[in-house]
């Protein structure tokens, strides 16, 4: 479809609420309350709702969300429409009352970092905001909890019930008629048999991205996604930061394990361009230095730079 055609498009962490702070006050970075109305507070509201966890003093820890607003490309610097990316900071959701046990540490600890969009291929993003969101991923204490691989083609059958029945057929054993459901213009299975992915989505961008900024360029017509959730346990014995994770063999097994899953959707013609230069890029700043990459990141241009970089040979041994 693009250069672009797979990455990675949500990171999230868990970190010490205080440790963050401090971290994000050093940067100059400045939080604030987020909307009630955004659509994260609905998802976390919904899991507080299924904890059926006895806890104590439960009652009094409601969910708190913050946000951090990351820089992003100034008028006259960019081509297109730049994405702007923010730090979602979430506190008080039973995930991290585990977390915090398990620490035995009060129940207010622990936050989880939500670092989402990342994967859009039509919008550029400040290469300075990418160079903060690797500090963040290179802090050592800051455990891996979720990553959201996604896989873009084309595909001009619409999302509808008839369909569901075609991708549960795709994605068994993992979806099935009891996990999986129809919601709005996307597929979703709840995968509760397999060691790290969680969640299989299927849905159109297209009509996403329309909802939200009105106009999408022609060349993303019938433009769908494949996005495949893994969710790691931060209270294992050998629980891993982003750096470590990237660098393992877990790693490159879960990998394998998602090109199977696009095999089964029938997404076979695509690279690994885009994501060994989202991955190097998030490892290793220098390569935001060069002239191609020093003010915007996600751009074309950027891609084909790194295809021809020493950064391309390295990182292509992974995959």
């Amino acid at each position: 479809m693009s250069p672009h055609s797979q990455g990675i498009d949500t990171i999230v962490l868990i970190a010490h609420y205080e440790a963050f702070k401090k971290m994000a006050d050093k940067l100059g970075l400045t939080m604030q309350p987020m909307n009630p109305n955004h659509n994260l507070y609905t998802k976390i509201l919904k899991e507080v709702k299924a904890d059926t966890k006895q806890r104590r003093k439960k009652d009094n820890f409601t969910p708190n969300i913050e946000i951090v607003k990351l820089p992003k490309v100034e008028k006259g610097e960019k081509k297109g429409k730049a994405k702007a990316l923010y730090i979602s900071v979430v506190r008080n959701t039973p995930t991290l009352f585990n977390v915090a046990t398990h620490n035995k540490k009060p129940k207010d600890s622990f936050c989880m970092l939500i670092f989402a969009g990342l994967h859009q291929p039509q919008r550029p993003i400040y290469s300075k905001s990418i160079k903060i969101i690797s500090k963040f991923l290179k802090r050592k204490a800051f455990k891996l909890h979720r990553l959201d691989f996604s896989k873009d083609r084309k595909d001009p059958r619409t999302i509808d019930k008839e369909g569901l029945k075609s991708f549960i057929e795709c994605f068994k054993p993992y979806a099935n008629e009891r996990n999986s459901e129809l919601f709005k213009n996307s597929y979703y299975a709840n995968v509760t048999n397999h060691k790290s992915i969680t969640k299989i989505n299927y849905y159109s961008k297209e009509i996403k991205t329309k909802e939200k900024d009105k106009k999408v360029s022609i060349k993303y017509k019938h433009w769908k996604r494949l996005e495949v959730g893994l969710t790691f346990d931060v209270t294992r014995l050998k629980s891993l930061n982003f750096v470590d994770y990237i660098n393992s063999m877990d790693f490159l097994n879960d990998f394998s394990d998602l090109e199977t899953m696009a095999k089964r959707a029938g997404i076979n013609n695509y690279d690994n361009d885009y994501l060994e230069y989202q991955i190097t890029s998030l490892l290793d700043n220098r390569f935001l230095n060069s002239s191609k990459n020093r003010k915007q990141f996600n751009l074309s241009e950027g891609v084909e730079s790194f295809k021809e970089s020493e950064s391309k040979l390295k990182r292509s041994l992974l995959f």
